[in-house]
């Protein structure tokens, strides 16, 4: 039989990718090394870092501010003098004239209209938005890694299905072959077999191609070469009761996006209080230290050289800018507006999501229940199905209705056991516990 040969050759040429992998990785692993590796998380990092260098004393203006200068010239000149009394003029070729000066200065803001405490405050609240972005960061980086890491899991077990579906299908196959040199069985049975024998090979490698495809994109989010190979843990379990009203309340303190607008309106509510205190005079004490010397070979006075402190008090008040700041502290209170309703927003998005999220769970969840009892009668129904064919009690057709609600029930229950894990995930995420659940 070389058609059947063919297809044994064909058959095993489809065994999957994930057998050959030596290197396996769990769930904890690849989330470590997301964790290191994630290109968005270490760009959000370097946002972190700079707004918290940003924030201290010396950028609000709290700190006096310091100039130290000196200068050195030096100019030749020719001189010709005519003074009173005397008739004839006094000419000087070529006079030499140096010029030395050196001082230190310092000022120091006493009263602006509180506008340091102001600015002070706003990078406090940067700082704290750009922590709260980065954490926005890995909370999506690790929604992310879990789900292509449990979709690289589900493929690995669907690509078993598909293999057990394919070896089914061939030993099917070669019954009808033995049977029909036999001359028990018709060749239109063994057509129908081999018909069925490819269909689910394509099918094998379809869920090899997904399966493969699907770890590129683990290895991107791993920041790993995208032809990098392994095998993940198929191993999972989920939570069996979630207090919902408990993730309700901790949403309300711990959901990043909502911390993240109640913070852009503090940051507005400080570009008000600056733009208000520019309106109020500022006063400043300065002082400094001062030193002159000039040499100077034409002239009556050949040297002159000063030294000595100076302090005093400077006054400032912008009586009119062409309403620049009136603009601002305008701008301002519209952006206020602005970042109120986005609160109220992201209050009304939050409550939406997690329900939804709370109803995907609960949901699938019980579907998941329902499934996974059922498939012990799909399984017995099948087993039955080929001793009944192999007794002639039913035809092919038949067999391969079992045969492939059989392979489709466990189908359902391998994507449904994903799909619950993936909504407890992305509850955890919304209601602001996803770090705590991870144990990060």
């Amino acid at each position: 039989m070389k058609a059947f040969k063919f297809i044994l050759l064909y058959f095993f040429t489809l065994t999957p990718t994930v057998t050959l992998l030596a290197q396996s990785m769990s769930l904890a692993e690849a989330i470590s090394i997301a964790l290191k590796q994630n290109l968005d998380i270490e760009t959000a990092r370097f946002d972190t870092e700079t707004a918290r260098i940003n924030n201290n004393y010396g950028m609000a203006g709290f700190y006096p501010t310091v100039n130290a200068q000196a200068g050195y010239t030096y100019s030749t000149q020719d001189i010709t003098q005519q003074l009173a009394g005397i008739p004839e003029p006094n000419e000087i070729s070529g006079a030499s004239a140096e010029n030395y000066t050196a001082s230190v200065t310092a000022e120091y803001i006493l009263f602006n209209g509180l506008g340091r405490i102001h600015n002070l405050r706003k990078l406090q609240y940067q700082e704290a938005l750009s922590e709260t972005q980065l954490r926005f960061t890995i909370e999506n980086t690790l929604l992310q890694t879990v789900s292509r890491f449990y979709e690289v899991a589900r493929l690995s077990e669907q690509l078993d299905i598909a293999h057990e579906s394919v070896k089914l299908s061939l030993d099917r196959y070669q019954r009808a072959g033995a049977a029909q040199e036999l001359g028990s069985r018709s060749r239109l049975e063994l057509l129908n077999a081999r018909v069925d024998l490819n269909t689910d090979s394509v099918n094998l490698m379809n869920a090899r191609l997904n399966y493969e495809k699907t770890l590129r994109y683990l290895n991107q989010i791993l920041n790993f070469p995208i032809d990098t190979a392994f095998s993940v843990d198929t191993a999972i379990s989920w939570t069996r009761d979630i207090d919902y009203d408990l993730l309700r309340q901790n949403s309300t303190t711990d959901n990043a996006p909502l911390i993240q607008a109640r913070l852009s309106q503090e940051i507005t509510r400080s570009d008000i209080g600056i733009a208000r205190s520019a309106l109020i005079p500022s006063i400043s004490a300065n002082g400094g230290y001062n030193y002159t010397d000039q040499q100077n070979d034409g002239g009556f006075l050949l040297l002159n050289r000063n030294s000595g402190w100076q302090v005093g008090l400077t006054a400032r008040w912008t009586l009119f800018d062409s309403r620049r700041n009136i603009t601002r502290i305008e701008t301002a209170r519209i952006s206020l507006e602005k970042s109120k309703t986005e609160l109220e927003k992201t209050k009304v998005q939050l409550d939406v999501d997690l329900d939804n999220a709370y109803l995907d769970w609960q949901n699938n969840k019980e579907i998941l229940l329902i499934e996974q009892r059922n498939l012990e009668a799909v399984r017995l129904n099948f087993e039955r199905s080929q001793q009944s064919y192999s007794l002639g009690q039913i035809n092919a057709s038949q067999l391969r209705e079992a045969q492939v609600n059989y392979i489709t029930a466990k189908a359902r229950i391998n994507n449904l056991k994903y799909t619950v894990k993936i909504a407890e995930i992305e509850l955890y995420r919304i209601s602001g516990n996803l770090l705590q659940q991870l144990r990060l």
